[in-house]
C-alpha cells in the first residue's frame, strides 16, 4: 500500500512542540482561561448521571475503571497485542510531517518504546499509531466486561446500529503512542458524542486533553478562522498553549491515566498530546438524535463548505431511524398491558415526532415534483454502495446528479444538489437528475409513521404529556410529490 500523505500542519520538522514539564497543576494555576474537567467515580456513573452530565454541554471523566473486578489486566496490554496483534502491518503516521506508512507492528513498538518520549531539537522521526483495528477479544470485553457504564457502550442509544451493514461505519479504534504525539484540535464527526478509554501506560504515560463545552462551538470556530487563520473542520492544526490560553471561551483540561474514560461532547473541540511514556486508548462515538439534530442544521453544511468527508451517512441514519422509531412506537401501541405501555409510549411519540420535524427538513432538498420520471439508482432496498459527492464528499442520500460521460476509473461524476446548486458541474456540464431509490418509497414510510401519530393523539392516549399535540400543520406538505 502506498503512504497517504495527509493535509499538512503548520508544523514543521525544525518546530519543537514538546509537553516536557507539564502538569495539570501547574497549567490550571498559570492560565485563567483553563478549568480542570469534572470528574465522576466510576462507582456514581449512574445512568441519570452521566444523562446529567450530558445535558450540561461540557467534558467530563469517569474515574476508577481499572479498579473494578471485571478489568482485565491481563487483556489489555501491549504483550498481549504483541502476541495477538489484528494485523501484522498497521498504520502509523509520523507526527512530523503527517505521513501515514504502513508499519510492522513490532517494528512500530520497537521503535516507540526506544525514542525520547520528548522531541529533540532535528528530530524527523515520532510515530503515533493512530485509528487502529480493536482486536475482537477486547470488543467483547468493552460490551461484556460489565466496566463500562451500559450507556455508554457503542452500541446502545446509537443510531447508526439502525443502518444496514453495507452503510455501517465502524468506530471503535485503538490509538498507541509515546510523549509528544498528538492529535491536532478537532471535533468529532458528524457532532457525535466521544469516548475514550484509557486502558494501558507504560513509565507513567497520560494524556492531556484540551476541550471546549458544546455550546462554544460557534465561538471556537470563529477564534480559529479569525485569529489563528486555519479552519477547525479541516483538523491539521496544532494549537499551542497561548493560543489556548487566549481563547474567548473556556478550556477544559484532563489528565487521563489508565482507568480514565474520557466524554466528550458533541461538537466539542478536543486536542489530545500523549505525554512521558507509552499509552493505549480505545476510542469509539456514538449518534444520538441530538447529534442527528446538530449534523443536518450545523455540522453538514460546514462539511460542504471546507469539502470534508461526511462518513457516518447523517441522513440515511435519519431515515432508517424514522423506520426503526415507527415500529417500535407501533409494537408499542398494540401493548396488551396498559400500564405498561403507557410508560414507554409517551417517550417513543416524542422521539418519532422530533426525527420526522428534522426529515422534513432533509426532504426539502430530496423532494421534486417529477421525481416519478426520474431514474433511479436502485430500484429496491438492496443497496450494494452508497455514492457521495465528488465535489464535497457529502453522502448521496435520496436526490443528485450524474454525468456517465466524465467519470474517473469507471465511476459515473456524481454532484449533489446544494454543490449543483452553486454552480459546481462535470466538465461536459450535462448532468442529469437521478435518485437514490424511487422517492415514493420514502413518501410512504413518512406519511405512515404521521398516520400513526395522528391516530395517537386522537385517541385520547397523549393526555397529559408535557408536549403540545402534533398536527399536520407542523409538517411539510409534501403533497405534490406524493
Amino acid at each position: 500500500m502506498k503512504p497517504e500523505v495527509v493535509h499538512p500542519s503548520a508544523k514543521s520538522p525544525d518546530q519543537v512542540f514538546t509537553c516536557k514539564g507539564w502538569t495539570l497543576d501547574h497549567l490550571l494555576s498559570t492560565h485563567k482561561n483553563f478549568h480542570a474537567a469534572p470528574r465522576l467515580e466510576v462507582s456514581d456513573a449512574t445512568e441519570d448521571a452521566i444523562a446529567v452530565r450530558d445535558a450540561e454541554g461540557l467534558p467530563f471523566v469517569i474515574q476508577g475503571l481499572q479498579g473494578l473486578e471485571g478489568w482485565k489486566h491481563e487483556l489489555l496490554n501491549l504483550e498481549w497485542l504483541k502476541i495477538n496483534s489484528p494485523s501484522n502491518e498497521i498504520t502509523v503516521r509520523n507526527i512530523h510531517n503527517n505521513v501515514d506508512t504502513e508499519m510492522p507492528f513490532l517494528e512500530f513498538l520497537n521503535k516507540t518504546r526506544n525514542i525520547d518520549p520528548f522531541v529533540q531539537d532535528g528530530e524527523r522521526e515520532r510515530l503515533y499509531g493512530k485509528d487502529l483495528e480493536t482486536p475482537l477479544p477486547w470488543i467483547d470485553w468493552l460490551y461484556e466486561g460489565k466496566v463500562v457504564p451500559s450507556s455508554l457502550r457503542p452500541t446502545t442509544n446509537n443510531l447508526s446500529m439502525y443502518l444496514p451493514d453495507s452503510a455501517k461505519v465502524d468506530t471503535l479504534m485503538n490509538y498507541i503512542g509515546t510523549g509528544d504525539t498528538f492529535t491536532p484540535s478537532h471535533k468529532d464527526l458528524c457532532a457525535s458524542h466521544g469516548h475514550n478509554l484509557m486502558c494501558y501506560t507504560e513509565n507513567g504515560g497520560s494524556s492531556f486533553w484540551f476541550m471546549t463545552k458544546r455550546q462554544d462551538a460557534r465561538k471556537v470556530a470563529d477564534y480559529f478562522h479569525d485569529k489563528l487563520g486555519h479552519d477547525i473542520d479541516h483538523e491539521n492544526h496544532v494549537t499551542s498553549i497561548e493560543d489556548f490560553a487566549n481563547a474567548p471561551f473556556p478550556v477544559y483540561i484532563v489528565e487521563q491515566k489508565m482507568g480514565d474514560l474520557v466524554m466528550v461532547p458533541r461538537m466539542s473541540c478536543h486536542q489530545v498530546v500523549n505525554h512521558g511514556g507509552l499509552t493505549v486508548k480505545m476510542s469509539w462515538s456514538r449518534m444520538s438524535l441530538k447529534s442527528i439534530a446538530d449534523s443536518v442544521y450545523y455540522e453538514l453544511p460546514l462539511y460542504r463548505r471546507v469539502c470534508r468527508q461526511e462518513t457516518y451517512r447523517v441522513r440515511l441514519t435519519l431515515y432508517y431511524t424514522i423506520r426503526a422509531l415507527y415500529k417500535k412506537f407501533t409494537d408499542q401501541m398494540q401493548e396488551h398491558d396498559t400500564s405498561i405501555r403507557s410508560m414507554t409510549l409517551e417517550s417513543q411519540a416524542r422521539r418519532l415526532t422530533q426525527a420526522l420535524r428534522i426529515f422534513d427538513d432533509v426532504l426539502q432538498n430530496e423532494c421534486v415534483d417529477n421525481h416519478e420520471s426520474l431514474p433511479c439508482y436502485s430500484s429496491s432496498e438492496s443497496f450494494e454502495s452508497y455514492p457521495s459527492c465528488d465535489f464535497c464528499g457529502a453522502d448521496i442520500f435520496q436526490s443528485f446528479l450524474e454525468c456517465e460521460h466524465c467519470h474517473s476509473d469507471g465511476d459515473p461524476c456524481t454532484i449533489c444538489p446544494g454543490c449543483y446548486a452553486e454552480g459546481r458541474s462535470c466538465r461536459c456540464r450535462l448532468m442529469q437528475p437521478k435518485q437514490y431509490q424511487p422517492l415514493k418509497n420514502i413518501l410512504q414510510e413518512r406519511k405512515k409513521a404521521i398516520e400513526g401519530l395522528q391516530q395517537y393523539w386522537k385517541s385520547g392516549s397523549a393526555q397529559g404529556v408535557e408536549f403540545a399535540p402534533i398536527t399536520y400543520v407542523e409538517f411539510h406538505d409534501y403533497s405534490a410529490c406524493s
